[in-house]
């Protein structure tokens, strides 16, 4: 086997496998794409913002971002009051969470998540201030982000991680067979060393560092030895390119491809649905209609404020409520009205 043989192979393997990521990703986003999206102009019921988040992002959940939505879904129950106080935001405890079964809720997993942040918050005093969040807290909170990031990883149903791990081994396996073929050739299994970006970006699932911290981790594991065996040691020009376009295309299978597999049961495809479908009436909606929902009901702007956190629509909706003065549950949340919790 010549040096335009290993090349070829390499080629045609990624090229294969590449293909069959592509195809079931796409088949993934049709179906999901296809779902029926009646018109919405709130949550599901027992929709709490985390649980709307789960539906709506799977595993491209931000979890990092679910304490502002949750103390206004809090606020806006009675649950809580907010204020800024000129020193950050004072959370009073108004009343306890009601048990599960009371609480109409319907995922007791994202409840249970919730409910760990609030005795933690309010156990010892009735009073939250989030500048000064103990570092007990700051354990809770991370705990149980992480719990939440857990539960997205099920949302994509049983099929869609199959499809992951599939995705992903065989990502792994084809990093040790074409490391394999060419250490084979040039006599040197220092090439072997591909497959540490390659399991590194499998394992930079799981670390619960944040972004900054996890990219040094990337370059350290799999960045700097990659580029010693491409620059240090003496390979064939094919070789390198081998080497290279099958690190990049199998840490972007495991990263982005086996990530939006997504194959859920059809009850959870329907409230996939309602869900996409309150994003886009908050987003497409005008000033007139959104006027008739808030004098029907005086809550509609603060039901639905936590949910712009979770699709991210925060600034647009901003501009939409702008001249829309809401009663109700505004009681709740002090004199912040204008900031939203920014």
């Amino acid at each position: 086997m010549n040096v335009f043989a290993v090349f070829l192979t390499s080629m045609i393997l990624l090229g294969v496998f590449t293909v069959f990521c592509i195809a079931v990703d796409l088949a993934s986003y049709i179906r999901k794409k296809n779902v029926i999206k009646p018109v919405e102009f709130y949550a599901p019921e027992g929709y709490s913002p985390i649980d709307a988040a789960l539906v709506y992002s799977a595993r491209g959940l931000k979890a990092n971002n679910m304490l502002n939505p949750l103390l206004l879904y809090w606020a806006d129950r009675g649950y809580v009051k907010i204020d800024d106080d000129g020193r950050g935001l004072k959370v009073t405890k108004i009343k306890w969470l009601p048990p599960f079964e009371e609480s109409g809720r319907v995922d007791q997993k994202t409840y249970d998540c919730e409910l760990t942040l609030f005795r933690e918050m309010f156990t010892e005093h009735d009073v939250f201030y989030t500048l000064a969040a103990r570092s007990k807290m700051n354990e809770t909170y991370d705990a149980a982000i992480q719990e939440c990031k857990k539960m997205s990883r099920s949302v994509v149903g049983k099929k869609g991680k199959i499809f992951s791990i599939v995705m992903k081994s065989v990502a792994a396996f084809l990093a040790f067979l074409i490391a394999g073929i060419i250490s084979l050739y040039i006599e040197m299994p220092i090439v072997f060393i591909m497959l540490f970006p390659v399991i590194g970006s499998f394992l930079i699932k799981f670390l619960p560092a944040p972004f900054y911290a996890r990219v040094p981790f990337m370059l350290v594991w799999g960045g700097v030895p990659l580029i010693a065996v491409l620059f240090m040691f003496p390979m064939e020009t094919l070789f390198k390119i081998s080497v290279g376009m099958s690190v990049l295309v199998l840490v972007l299978t495991v990263s982005v491809f086996a990530e939006k597999t997504d194959f859920r049961n059809e009850e959870n495809l329907k409230i996939y649905g309602k869900v996409c479908s309150f994003k886009r009436f908050l987003t497409v909606a005008d000033k007139g209609r959104l006027e008739a929902l808030v004098e029907e009901n005086p809550d509609y702007f603060f039901d639905v404020l936590p949910y712009f956190y979770v699709f991210g629509i925060t600034k647009k909706m901003r501009r939409k409520f702008d001249k829309i003065v809401p009663d109700g549950s505004f009681r709740f949340l002090g004199g912040i009205r204008d900031i939203y919790i920014d």
